[in-house]
């Protein structure tokens, strides 16, 4: 076979191969296509309306708790921010602290 053979038979086998994988797209394309008249959409059924929540009563022990862990969350941020603070990590604009990665070597 001559150079200019093994060139057209390898054009003819791409256009080939090409060409049916396109088919078989234009297939699937179709069928897809044809989905919207084998099972149509069913009339949507409203949405039950959620409960309105229920009214909750408020004691003074559930004052008193609540008190309770905003304190803890408040000293918990202020001992991570003195913790920052020694180990001299910086803190951004808000507050959150803005870690500092460095080396560490290892002593003999």
């Amino acid at each position: 076979m001559s150079l200019g053979e093994v060139l057209i038979k390898a054009l003819s086998d791409t256009l080939m191969g090409m060409g049916t994988v396109f088919l078989i797209l234009i297939i699937i394309s179709f069928i897809i296509s044809l989905f919207k008249y084998i099972r149509p959409k069913e009339q949507a059924a409203p949405a039950p309306q959620p409960e309105a929540p229920k009214a909750v009563e408020v004691t003074d022990e559930d004052d008193e708790i609540a008190a309770v862990i905003i304190s803890a969350i408040m000293m918990a941020k202020e001992r991570e921010r003195a913790a920052l603070a020694l180990s001299g990590a910086a803190a951004t604009e808000s507050g959150e602290p803005k870690y500092i990665v460095r080396s560490i070597k290892r002593r003999r």
